[in-house]
């Protein structure tokens, strides 16, 4: 881990609800991820970890404040400048995987190179490489019903990590798991950033998962605490 700050936001803020009845969701977060580090997020159910997930991955907008993203004002951008940045610079694993389930392992590992303009035999090869790093190079033209929980999640992974972004949020990864496949799938995740020196973010409200990260944060009343 370095200084090197992958991605960062300024007093970001989210009300949700129109005219009397809004709901202030974040309320003014500071917080800078550095290259390599893995950081928790740690908040009871409905205490906007997932909304801040999505307002620092650009999936959602801001009430108020800024996020920057690789060095670059996500809110300064046009929608398809963003859907660039995000597919080279940024890895998302949620609790449900989203994988499509009419394609293989591989084919789902090689849909965010195909978008990254990567040819198909390229986006194979390196799908396949990363499915080999996740242990399931034997699965690879298995489709999503063929797949146990664990192997979705880590099919979910290796799609997150094969355009070797600089950063992976994951959004309660482990959450529909078994307590030893959640484990498992936690210690994989932190064996590739090690190996790859991505940093990660992730939301949780597992406190032994957590404590195996290097910096664990909490967010109470819209508000992140140390």
């Amino acid at each position: 881990m370095n200084n090197q700050v992958v991605l960062s936001c300024t007093q970001l803020s989210k009300t949700f609800g129109e005219k009397n009845l809004f709901v202030p969701v974040l309320s003014g977060v500071d917080l800078a991820l550095q290259k390599g580090e893995c950081l928790a997020i740690m908040g009871t159910s409905g205490s906007g970890k997932s909304t801040l997930l999505h307002l620092l991955g650009g999936l959602d907008k801001p009430s108020s404040g800024s996020v920057m993203m690789a060095g670059q004002d996500v809110s300064q951008l046009k929608e398809s400048e963003l859907s660039r940045l995000r597919n080279k610079h940024m890895g998302f694993v949620y609790q449900f995987h989203h994988l499509l389930a009419e394609f293989s392992a591989l084919e789902n590992v090689a849909i965010p190179l195909l978008i990254g303009g990567a040819s198909i035999a390229e986006a194979n090869q390196r799908a396949f490489e990363m499915l080999q790093s996740v242990g399931l190079e034997h699965r690879v033209a298995h489709r999503f019903a063929e797949l146990s929980g664990g192997e979705r999640q880590r099919v979910a992974i290796a799609r997150a990590l094969v355009t070797k972004p600089q950063c992976v949020l994951a959004d309660e990864p482990t959450g529909n798991l078994d307590k030893k496949t959640a484990e498992q799938i936690y210690e994989l995740m932190l064996s590739l950033n090690q190996e790859l020196d991505i940093s990660l973010l992730l939301v949780t409200h597992d406190v032994q998962l957590a404590s195996k990260m290097d910096r664990v944060l909490s967010l109470v009343d819209g508000l992140l605490l140390k």
